[in-house]
């Protein structure tokens, strides 16, 4: 998958890198009425280290490929389904009687998982 991004500036060689997150919408021939377009037509501002002969305002490519990207869903959509799932499981194990503690016991795996995904997943 390849995405064109536009460098906004360039600090101590970290380019800061703009591109719009809706790309995909412009495709659709409904684009200007959708709302699902309208309220998404935002940009996402991140830092990528600089390239050779790079200057504020150029539009560079980045690709990622296929098998990171299978990578990277899997991580933010299963993983957390997976941990919601087992925890569920091993909530009934300990908690055989009470239902609500198994529920309890899910879903605080489910959102350990999120925090999980955030802080060591890179």
């Amino acid at each position: 998958m390849k995405e064109q991004f536009k460098v906004i500036t360039i600090n101590n060689e970290i380019m800061t890198l703009e591109v719009n997150r809706s790309s995909g919408c412009h495709g659709c021939e409904a684009s200007s009425s959708c709302g699902i377009g309208i309220l998404t037509n935002h940009y996402s501002v991140f830092n990528r280290p600089c390239r050779d002969n790079i200057s504020a305002g150029d539009f560079v490519t980045l690709e990622i490929s296929s098998s990171e990207l299978f990578l990277r869903a899997f991580q933010l959509y299963i993983l957390p389904l997976l941990s919601l799932f087992i925890s569920g499981v091993l909530g009934s194990i300990l908690y055989t009687v009470n239902e609500m503690g198994q529920i309890v016991f899910a879903l605080i795996g489910f959102f350990i998982s999120f925090v999980f995904i955030k802080y060591f997943i890179k």
